[in-house]
């Protein structure tokens, strides 16, 4: 373990990762992140890593500030709509689901290094304080004494189901466990990491002119897996909340877990009819001049990896994905020729 260590270091301190950067310096590259977490935490708060310590990631926005330039994920999105060249080194953050530590934590960060961000919500969560239904089950698991690695094992079972069987079971599951997340996340007992944004602090957010909000449907549904009517629901919704609540345009979109299946194209002509301009997937990789915005790629990051893993990462180094296997258990899929996104498959 410790010379594998070693050599990432190496190689991440090394000139391959600025050759390879630039050799694909007009592909855009997409951030995935999730929330953020400051202090020690209970055990099911982090079970799967998606809370960034903030410590490390201020680490990780120095580092992107000083290497890439960050635009808006609007901005990216009209120059793929035309054809047109992006700006050499483009970088999009965006972060998903509308955490609450978003604005307490990541918000400063984003500020002091001028990084602009798209934080896209689910709007069940943040309009009626409902857990979004990946945290309940983490939380039934982890509370009923299972291990981080069998809560992965058992989410990816449950991806790959109709979204009926998925909402039963998570039902049994906080049954039978006999531990379930309280029915609002803004109740007292809910530790900080699963709270959620209000309103008001989303407004307040876009009217700083750093963070722009998009869709992630109500309920954190995985579209290709519902019915047409739900899917369409979910979409139209959700943007209608947004632009109530905002007073803006929502044109923006991101697929709840986002691998192929959860995404159709059924599930883009939906998306399309809704009245978006975009969608992002968990599909690891950069975005060539002339993709698709309705099939963007992201490269995901959470709080298992370190700054040489992060670096390594987001410049795709060729090799990596054997280098970090060792540490990328929380990963559901590593490209051992680049290197994939963590969480690929996205809670």
């Amino acid at each position: 373990m410790k010379w594998k260590k070693l050599i990432a270091w190496m190689l991440a301190r090394s000139p391959l990762p600025g050759l390879v950067r630039r050799a694909h310096r007009r592909e855009l590259c997409v951030l995935m992140l999730h929330g953020f977490a400051s202090g020690e935490l209970q055990d099911f708060e982090n079970a799967e890593h998606k809370h960034l310590e903030i410590a490390k990631f201020e680490g990780f926005a120095r580092w992107l500030a000083s290497r890439f330039r960050a635009i808006p994920l609007s901005e990216a999105v009209s120059a793929l709509e035309r054809g047109k060249s992006l700006p050499d080194h483009a970088l999009c953050l965006t972060m998903d689901d509308g955490f609450r530590s978003t604005h307490d934590l990541a918000l400063p960060v984003l500020k002091k290094f001028q990084l602009p961000a798209t934080i896209f919500l689910a709007t069940e969560f943040v309009d009626e304080k409902k857990p979004v239904w990946v945290d309940r089950v983490t939380f039934s698991l982890i509370k009923a004494g299972r291990s981080a690695a069998d809560v992965r094992g058992i989410k990816r079972d449950l991806k790959a189901r109709s979204q009926d069987d998925i909402e039963a079971a998570v039902c049994a599951i906080e049954r039978e466990s006999g531990h379930a997340l309280p029915a609002r996340v803004d109740e007292a007992s809910v530790p900080a990491t699963q709270r959620c944004l209000d309103w008001d602090q989303v407004r307040e957010m876009r009217a700083g002119g750093l963070v722009e909000f998009g869709s992630h449907t109500h309920s954190h549904r995985l579209l290709g897996r519902c019915s047409e009517a739900v899917a369409r629901d979910e979409l139209v919704k959700s943007k209608r909340l947004i632009e109530e609540r905002t007073g803006a345009a929502c044109d923006l979109f991101c697929y709840p877990n986002g691998q192929p299946g959860d995404y159709t194209d059924t599930t883009e002509r939906l998306v399309r009819e809704a009245g978006y301009r975009s969608s992002l997937t968990t599909v690891s990789g950069w975005n060539a001049t002339g993709a698709s915005p309705f099939a963007m790629r992201r490269l995901g990051a959470n709080n298992q990896i370190d700054l040489t893993a992060f670096i390594l990462l987001m410049t795709r180094t060729p090799g990596c994905g054997e280098v970090l296997h060792e540490e990328a258990h929380p990963f559901d899929e590593v490209d051992r020729g680049g290197c994939a996104a963590a969480f690929a498959r996205g809670p």
